[in-house]
């Protein structure tokens, strides 16, 4: 599964370019924080886009489990407030 840069593979998220997991977030963090692969540098957008197609990936991957997965990091928890 794939979004704007972003692939889920087995093992975790990677960038599609690099293939890193790797990703670059700024110190000072805001919404509009540019968010990027640690490795190549791709911009995989702002930081609310990159929180918000993350959350689309884990949504899509938790639709075809038949048991639910628990997700501990917060940039998981975009959509359940929304």
């Amino acid at each position: 599964m794939s979004t704007d840069g972003i692939a889920l593979r087995q093992d975790g998220f990677h960038c599609e370019d690099c293939g890193s997991p790797g990703v670059s977030i700024p110190h000072a963090l805001s919404d509009a924080s540019i968010v990027s692969c640690a490795n190549c540098g791709l911009s995989l957008g702002s930081w609310a886009e990159y929180r918000r197609r993350i959350d689309q990936i884990l949504m899509a991957e938790q639709a075809c489990k038949a048991r639910r997965v628990i997700v501990a990091d917060p940039v998981g928890n975009v959509l359940a407030g929304a």
